[in-house]
């Protein structure tokens, strides 16, 4: 299934941009990921709500996930039988291992007057916010900044993400690299609280049914048929990754347009600029994984 199926028109333009508008395609590891975020949604209000981390390579697919995951929400759709939608409160993980920085980052998500003073000032304005906007679920964007959060002050931190959720009951949903699972193994009671799910690529079996199912979705005025080899070549170009496969896709159907061909050809996925294009994304998985965590004051 893939949501926002766009209608043809003429004008080349106005196709790429339905071309890029975000999309969501059914595919078994994005699939599995929501229901997992359902199972860890529904706990919110018991004494132990879960905390549930959804963690890949850069463009594994966890920020479609995330709009996905709110697109419902906002629908009422994410949990068809609650009376009502579940209240969301989504915070940036700070890079810097400081709970007051932490407490500051929530009272700024919930756009909240931060007051100056130390952490206790902070602490009881945070928990005065927490209490009035009773959120079901937590939502730790950037998680692989804790990455960061060594040390005793990297401690003090994380069991502060700990306390909150248990004292507010409620669940929490991180979105982070491999990074953010580094810091969670520092810390045991952490780890032990936490579940993870990683975002692994899909098998070629599962990449071929989903790049079918997305091309299908797309403003081209020919049909696309995915040959063996160029099957193969969109696999090494994306690693089998879903937010990766996305992108390509989505590339390769503006340049069918652009390009007059209307389908997406063995040359396209050849040309120079789409291997650049996902190289770069390439790269950034490379550059992630040399980040070393910092040093604690």
């Amino acid at each position: 299934m893939v949501t926002d199926t766009p209608v043809l028109q003429d004008d080349p333009w106005s196709r790429v941009t339905l071309i890029l508008k975000d999309r969501w395609a059914s595919n078994p590891v994005s699939d599995e990921a929501l229901i997992r975020a359902r199972l860890a949604i529904v706990t919110a209000g018991r004494l132990r709500p879960k905390a549930l981390l959804f963690w890949g390579v850069p463009n594994a697919g966890k920020t479609a996930l995330k709009v996905k995951l709110l697109r419902e929400i906002s629908q009422r759709t994410f949990l068809p039988g609650l009376l009502k939608p579940p209240v969301v409160l989504m915070v940036e993980a700070p890079v810097e291992a400081d709970e007051a920085r932490f407490y500051e980052a929530i009272l700024q998500a919930g756009h909240q007057y931060v007051p100056s003073g130390n952490v206790r000032t902070l602490l009881r304005a945070v928990s005065s916010f927490l209490d009035e906007l009773r959120p079901d679920v937590m939502i730790l964007d950037e998680a692989g900044n804790l990455n960061a959060y060594v040390g005793a002050r990297g401690n003090v931190c994380l069991n502060a993400i700990r306390r909150l959720c248990n004292v507010h009951r409620m669940a929490l949903l991180g979105f982070g690299t491999a990074a953010a699972m580094t810091a969670l193994q520092g810390d045991e009671q952490l780890e032990n609280r936490f579940e993870t799910f990683e975002l692994r690529p899909l098998a070629p079996p599962e990449f071929r049914e989903f790049v079918e199912l997305l091309t299908g979705a797309m403003p081209l005025r020919q049909p696309t048929s995915w040959s063996v080899s160029m099957l193969e070549r969109a696999y090494e170009l994306t690693s089998g990754y879903v937010g990766r496969a996305s992108y390509l896709v989505q590339e390769a159907s503006s340049q069918a347009v652009l390009s007059g061909s209307e389908q997406i050809t063995e040359a396209i996925l050849e040309s120079g600029e789409l291997s650049n294009s996902l190289a770069a994304l390439r790269h950034a998985r490379t550059r992630a994984g040399r980040r070393t965590r910092r040093s604690a004051i």
